[in-house]
């Protein structure tokens, strides 16, 4: 993958997990994971073309509620919330990246 690309391999990505509940669908509770907490639990999720959830936000089910909240302490997983995990930019300088015009990108541009 091209060196230009900051997000290969997972690097300059946080992955949020945000659980929306209530009779309005507010956001309960919302925390960012690091790069090595997304791999412990990343083999839970079915993926695809996308090992690094760039392309959208995914589900996560109450089955799983346990494994993740061993990989992100302090989770508290309300019964009646719907949460979800995706992944959006980090890089380090806080600016946003944009691939220069003309050029394909060699994957998704994750969201601001």
């Amino acid at each position: 993958m091209s060196s230009d690309y900051p997000f290969a391999d997972g690097y300059n990505l946080a992955w949020d997990l945000t659980g929306f509940g209530g009779a309005d669908e507010e956001i309960v509770e919302s925390v960012s994971l690091s790069r090595d907490q997304f791999l412990a639990i990343r083999h839970l999720f079915a993926l695809g073309d996308d090992p690094w959830m760039v392309a959208g936000e995914y589900r996560v089910a109450p089955g799983i509620w346990g494994h993740v909240r061993d990989a992100v302490p302090g989770l508290r997983f309300q019964r009646d919330a719907d949460y979800f995990l995706g992944a959006r930019q980090a890089l380090p300088d806080g600016r946003f990246w944009r691939p220069a015009p003309g050029t394909a990108t060699p994957g998704p541009v994750p969201p601001p």
